[in-house]
This record gives structure tokens, sequence and C-alpha cells, in this order.
């Protein structure tokens, strides 16, 4: 009985069905797509902050330890994918003699670099003259030696006896604060001046004159294991991805048992970006979950447009002898299969947002189980929404009421009895003048240093206002088809012509249900133009920093291999693109001094940038 009634039911009003169907994609595939975004912005800002991090872990290893023991043993704390040691040493002076005149730094470092450093570590040495394949010094400290590619420069260590090297390259360091960060107590890149002169060795060369002084305390050198992790492993989200990464190096720490020190710079660059990824989450809150509830209780509205039927037509099966728990399971049955058609649509809806609007492989685990969960959420909303008013009328009325086509909407609800409404927005009010009393913003920015602050109690005063708004648009839409009868006749007179009047009549007895769809439509205008008002604020405010912190909105950085300025044409021709120049920055030799050179044409780069 119960698989033939929700046949017949369905195959009688394939419109009625097809409308609830609808109203629960909406909502699924809106609560998909707002799941699928709160993903992927995630895991794209966490890979974002780690996209120019080439070092991972700077292994500090204590003097006399066996460096690569502890190298060998790090993947037993972590997914590590590359691990080299690395060696460190205290430079008294750098001397160079070019013609008539000798030049002498004062301290400097020493690093002695194992074969394909460079490569392994992409970004962490960067090539300027030259090769990095032998002995390379940094641009500053070439600068200040007056030397070039195939110069003799004589090291002087704190612990040993002078050496000479002959230069083969100029390199740079972009990630030379963190290079040279003092690793102890206070982990990650401190407040401490890296050297200005620095000579990267091959390894074999570093541990021929500073091997001995490794082995002992205050011997001037040292060793330190720079590692580069599977970050596939890690977690998407920030927070839990740096929560995962310091467990990680203290893992290590206690493997090491005091042996070596952790410079944790994953740990470090994922701790920077958590306040941003918070300030994102309080923008998902505050624009897309007002959203997913708008969406579930308009698909509820029309879930329960259809009870009135369902009502009757359990009372006529009640009058033929089926019995409550037949009758319920019919209903239940019923709603279910609404709500499932809907739900695996709304799955599908929110997957093809997912692959062509957020650009999102739907196929990923994480992606398919935010889709997997709103669908159930769908589900289980829809279902709620139709079964629950069929057992509270099984329960509660009689069947010649239930069998009534009209009935009064019975005594006022509790929450306007109550004035919850005039309450809520009272709270409202009053958690926005405490908010606004007290200066609180949710981005502060002292003395020129961004920090995020969040007051959680000041959520609750958009969140009153949201529902205090709807409560109070259903009492005065009620209140005005109750008392304004005459007038909404002759508001509708022109489009009902004679039946206008039994139309205002039919309008005041359903008050109740009118009124909470013009509150959902008030709700969901709202919505809209509070969301558009946001959006276009956004992008005008993103537009002046842009402009007040760039010049250019964007800059392209090419290679030698392809220079940036080959490809002017296509950038110049791409969507939205009002003007382009090029700027070339050149490394160049004048006399010894090693120079940043830039060129631009003055006649056009004022179109594209201020600088």
């Amino acid at each position: 009985m119960i698989l033939s009634w929700i046949r017949a039911s369905l195959s009688a009003r394939p419109g009625a069905t097809a409308l609830a169907a609808i109203g629960i994609v909406a909502a699924t595939a809106l609560m998909g797509a707002v799941g699928v975004h709160a993903v992927t912005s995630a895991r794209s800002m966490t890979a974002r902050a780690l996209s120019a991090l080439p070092v991972d872990w700077q292994v500090a290893v204590a003097p006399g330890a066996d460096a690569a023991a502890i190298r060998d043993a790090l993947p037993k704390s972590g997914p590590v994918k590359v691990a080299q040691s690395v060696g460190y040493a205290d430079v008294a002076a750098f001397r160079s003699a070019t013609g008539d005149t000798v030049q002498v730094t004062g301290g400097g470092q020493a690093l002695g670099l194992p074969p394909g450093y460079a490569t392994e570590f992409p970004g962490q040495v960067r090539t300027l003259a030259g090769t990095t394949g032998g002995v390379a010094l940094f641009q500053q400290t070439a600068s200040n030696l007056h030397v070039g590619v195939g110069d003799t420069v004589t090291v002087t260590p704190r612990v040993g006896a002078p050496f000479d090297v002959k230069v083969d390259g100029v390199v740079d360091l972009p990630n030379i604060d963190a290079t040279f960060q003092a690793i102890g107590p206070a982990k990650g890149p401190t407040l401490t001046a890296p050297p200005d002169n620095v000579a990267l060795l091959p390894m074999a060369t570093w541990r021929a004159h500073f091997e001995a002084g490794a082995a002992v305390p205050g011997g001037g050198a040292r060793y330190q294991i720079h590692a580069r992790l599977d970050r596939a492993a890690l977690p998407v989200a920030p927070d839990a991805a740096y929560v995962a990464a310091a467990a990680m190096s203290h893992n290590v720490e206690l493997r090491a048992a005091g042996l070596a020190t952790v410079g944790d710079d994953l740990a470090a660059r994922l701790g920077a970006i958590r306040k941003d990824a918070l300030f994102a989450d309080i923008l998902l809150w505050f624009l897309g979950l007002p959203g997913v509830a708008l969406a579930l209780a308009i698909a509820n509205s029309v879930a329960r447009a259809d009870s009135p039927r369902r009502t009757r037509e359990q009372a006529l099966l009640a009058l033929r002898g089926a019995s409550t728990t037949r009758i319920a399971a019919s209903a239940a049955g019923e709603a279910a299969t609404v709500a499932a058609l809907g739900a695996v649509l709304g799955v599908a809806a929110g997957a093809l947002i997912a692959r062509f609007v957020l650009g999102a492989d739907p196929a990923d685990p994480s992606v398919a189980s935010a889709l997997l969960f709103a669908g159930g959420g769908g589900f289980v909303a829809a279902t709620a929404a139709a079964l629950v008013p069929a057992l509270r009328d099984l329960a509660g009325r009689g069947v010649a009421e239930r069998r009534a086509w009209h009935r009064d909407d019975g005594a006022s609800p509790i929450w306007k009895r109550l004035w919850l409404d005039a309450a809520l927005l009272a709270l409202a009010a009053a958690i926005f003048l405490r908010s606004a009393g007290t200066g609180y913003q949710v981005v502060l920015a002292p003395e020129g240093v961004p920090a995020t602050s969040v007051d959680y109690v000041a959520f609750l005063a958009p969140l009153a206002l949201w529902l205090g708004g709807a409560l109070l648009a259903m009492r005065l839409t009620s209140a005005a088809l109750r008392h304004g009868v005459p007038a909404l006749t002759r508001l509708i007179r022109p489009f009902a012509g004679a039946v206008a009047a039994p139309a205002a009549a039919t309008l005041s007895r359903r008050r109740r249900r009118v009124a909470a769809g013009a509150a959902l439509v008030a709700l969901a205008v709202a919505f809209a133009v509070s969301t558009s008002l946001f959006n276009a604020t956004y992008q005008a405010q993103g537009r002046v920093d842009a402009e007040l912190t760039n010049g250019a909105d964007v800059a392209v950085t090419g290679t030698t291999a392809a220079p940036a300025g080959d490809a002017m044409a296509k950038l110049a021709a791409l969507p939205g693109v009002a003007a382009s120049a090029t700027l070339q920055h050149r490394y160049a030799y004048v006399g010894k001094d090693l120079q940043d050179l830039f060129g631009i044409d003055v006649k056009t780069i004022g179109g594209a940038t201020k600088l």
C-alpha cells in the first residue's frame, strides 16, 4: 500500500512535486557551493602561503652529533621528501685584491651546500652571474669586494687558517632572513639582521676547512639539516595545517633527545596566515551562511505549501481503515522520495557549480565530502519540513478537522504573543551600540602591523537583526491582511475583477502563510542587496589598496628564457586590461660593483602605473 500510495501521489501532481524538488535542489546546491568554496579557499590560501617557501625545516644539529643519523630519522616524524645537510661557519673577514686596491669586509658566513641543493630547494638560491656549481658569492658580498666571476677571494675563518677560493658565480638569496635565523626557543625568523657577507662553498670544500670546528662547541662551525615535506599530506585549512606542522617538528626534537632543534619555517608561515584565514571564515559566515539559511527556509516553505492537501488525503485514508502507523509511513515515504530526488539533483548541480564556477574537482575527497554533506542536509531538512506537520496533524487533530478545506489558523504563535521580534531587534541594537561604543573592528592595524581580533558576541547583532526583521515583517503583513481587507480588495480589483472580494477574504484567512511567504521574499531581496553592496565595496577597497601599494594592478614577471616583454601584445589584448607597459630589471656590473638596473619607457609607463 505504501509504495502504491507514493507512486500515485507523486504521479497525480507532477507540478507540485517538481516545485518542491526545485526548492530542495536550490537549497542543496547553494549549501554545496558554500561548502566547496570554504574547502577550496582554505586550500588555496595554504598553497599560496607555502608556494614561496623553499625550506620547511631547518634542523640545527648540536656540536659533535651525527648529522647524517638525525637526517635519516626525519621521515619517522613527518612526510619528508628531501633532506640535505648544510654547513654553517663563522667567517671573520673576506678579502680581495683588485688592481692596486685591497678590499676587506667585516664578518660573515660560509655555507657548505651539497650537490643539487639549488635544484632540491628551488627559490633558495638564485643565480645572477656565472654558475652555482662551485664557489658563489652573495651579491652584496661581491659588491663589497668589487669582484666578479673568475676573481679570487680570501676567506678568513674565525677558527682556522685563511684560504683562497675562486669565484664561480654571484647569487641572490631570496630567503636569506629564514636561512640565517636564530634557531632556539624562539622558533621562526627573528628580528636579527642577516649577514651582508656570505660565501656558498661546495660541501667538500667546506668540510676541508670547517669539519673539525663543527665537532666541538665553540669551533665556529655547525651543521643544519634542511628538509622539505610532502605538503599534500597536510590538512587544507591553515589552522589545522599549522597544528599538524608544529606537532611534527616537536616530534623531531623529541626523537633527537636534545641533539637537534627545529627552526620550523613551515609552521611559522602557516601561523602568519591563520589570522587571514580567520577573516576569510568571518566573511563566509556573514555572506554564505545567511544565504544557506534563507535557501533552507524557502525549501521548507515550498515543502509545507502542500501540507493541507496531504492532511485531507490522510484523513480519507483514516476513514477507510488505515492505521495511524501506516498513514505516517506513507507520509514519510512520500516526503523522503521527493527529498531524495531534490537532494540528488542538488548535489549534481553543486558539482557543476564546483567544476565550472569555482574551478574545483568534484572527485576530490574534500570537495565530494562537502557536496555529500550538503545533500544529506538538504534531504533531512526537506523530509522534516514535509513530515513534521503531517505527524502533528495525526496526533492533534480529529478526522473531521483534517478533512476540512478551510481551517482556522488557530491561536497566535508563541513568538508573536511574547513579542520575540521586538526583543530580537532590541538585542541587535544593544549589541551594535556596544560594539560601536568600544570602537571594535575585526581587522586592526596598530603601527602598520595588521592583526585580527574577533569578538564573537558581535555576530549576534546581524543574526538577531535578521531574525527579528523577518518576524516583524510577518507580524506587519499578518496585521495588514487581517484588518485591511477593504483596502486589499481595492488594490487587487484591477487584476482580479469580480472575484476581488473573495480573493482578498481568502488572503486574509490564510494570512499566516502569506505573511511567512512575504517575510521570505523580503529576506531574499535584503540578502541580495546587502551582498551586492558588500561586493561592490570590497572590490572598490581592493582597487584602492592596489593603487596605493602596488602602483599597477598586476605585475607579470618573466624569465630569461621567456621575457614578459615578449608577451606584452598578448597581455594588452586580455579582457579588462586598460593599459600595460614594460619595466626591465637587470643585474649588471659597473666596474666591479654589481648594480640593479631598471629600464622603462617614459612615454608609456605612466599609463599603467604610478611609480
